[in-house]
């Protein structure tokens, strides 16, 4: 692995307080201030954004740390909530995401996939990249028989 990666994408207004995202070889994503901002509803916002960078770059990390170990996965999926906060001196910010994971496996491996998380938990460069608070409170879910992912 290289010690520094680089990501672009560009953003177009296209009226009111809203655009479009887009990046080399992705599908361009509409976006709005979200409503209570005076943006559009139905549109995806900023701050869902952020929140979803921080769910899916959990569930990467996790997903990829649980192949390595050979964890057998039946089911993952995860719910977020993120808090914005208007903070007195610096305005609106971030300050909590809690994020909500359901991990299906065997009994057996339910530590396993805690280990799993945790190193998740550690090594999620986006969640480590931000001011908010971050609570992961796991969910395990298991049954007699789990399939490899």
């Amino acid at each position: 692995m290289l010690d520094t990666y680089e990501y672009e994408v560009q953003t177009e207004w296209s009226g009111r307080r809203g655009g479009r995202l887009t990046g080399e070889g992705l599908p361009p994503l509409e976006f709005s201030a979200p409503p209570e901002f005076a943006g559009e509803a139905g549109k995806w916002t900023p701050e869902h954004l952020l929140a979803g960078a921080s769910a899916s770059c959990l569930t990467a990390t996790f997903l990829a740390i649980a192949e390595i170990s050979k964890l057998e996965l039946e089911s993952f999926r995860m719910k977020v909530h993120a808090r914005l906060e208007k903070i007195p001196g610096e305005g609106y910010r971030f300050t909590e995401i809690t994020m909500a994971p359901e991990i299906g496996v065997a009994p057996q491996n339910v530590e396993k996939a805690q280990r799993v998380l945790g190193k998740a938990e550690k090594n999620c460069f986006v969640n480590q990249s931000l001011r908010a608070t971050i609570k992961v409170e796991p969910h395990f879910v298991t049954s007699p028989v789990a399939v490899q992912g």
